[in-house]
């Protein structure tokens, strides 16, 4: 544990509020005023900082088009995680080991975070979304629901998302939901203030350009850009060697 943070409330946090059924492995440090509802566990030498709520149940006004659930479900955080101030992590996830979130990221119900992945700050996930193990999710991202990013993925500030083609009949209830987000492959990279619209593929070693907007898939270890999107070129063959040469070591 990190001796600045224990050293800087010795006699433990002000404000908690830990709900009956939390477990928090006793080397886990836990900041002031958070915030742990049930069904959350805690691993060891995880770091929740100031101000986070854990394991948030979702609710509806009764006007929400999507269903959600209505009971707590078991949101985990791993060994060796760390979670920014005023974070928002909502029920029924599961955050991996050695993962960094930022400051005021929010992620809904059912996400499912791999080890070693970070997260920025203000990023916004919502509901089961998937990211693979050392993805790195900059600043001020919106992550849509039903998304998948895979192992090793890189998205640039401000990058934005989408999950449904059917949302001018779909609010008003005129047509059924069909929301499916992009899908990221490995090694793939997103740049600062690109749209990625429902249901496409980034391809393995893609590159997408900054501001770009991804109307349709984009083939493997390509270069797109402009908007729409249009294939600019293929990655340097030695950039693609390098990248498929490396040796990944698992989290412990």
């Amino acid at each position: 544990m990190n001796p600045n943070l224990t050293n800087a409330f010795p006699g433990g946090t002000t404000g908690k509020v830990i709900a009956e059924g939390a477990i928090i492995a006793p080397s886990a440090y836990i900041g002031n005023y958070v915030t742990i509802y049930p069904r959350v566990r805690i691993g060891e030498e995880a770091i929740i900082l100031d101000g986070t709520v854990l394991g948030r149940l979702p609710i509806s006004n009764a006007t929400t088009t999507r269903q959600i659930p209505n009971d707590f479900s078991e949101l985990t955080i791993g060994a060796g995680s760390i979670i920014g101030c005023n974070a928002v992590i909502y029920t029924g996830s599961r955050i991996g080991n050695q993962v960094l979130i930022g400051d005021q990221a929010s992620l809904r119900e059912g996400c499912e975070i791999g080890d070693q992945v970070i997260i920025g700050r203000g990023v916004q996930a919502l509901y089961e979304c998937k990211i693979g193990s050392r993805s790195r999710i900059q600043d001020q991202v919106h992550l849509v629901g039903n998304l998948i990013i895979e192992e090793d993925v890189f998205i640039g500030m401000g990058v934005m998302t989408s999950n449904d083609n059917n949302v001018y009949l779909a609010r008003f209830g005129l047509a059924g939901l069909d929301l499916h987000g992009p899908i990221i492959r490995r090694f793939a990279v997103i740049g600062t203030g690109a749209v990625l619209l429902p249901g496409i593929e980034i391809g393995m070693g893609a590159m997408v350009a900054a501001g770009a907007v991804v109307t349709r898939d984009v083939a493997p270890w390509t270069i797109v850009a402009g908007v729409p999107a249009t294939y600019l070129k293929d990655i340097p063959t030695d950039w693609r060697k390098q990248i498929e040469s490396i040796q990944i070591e698992a989290a412990p």
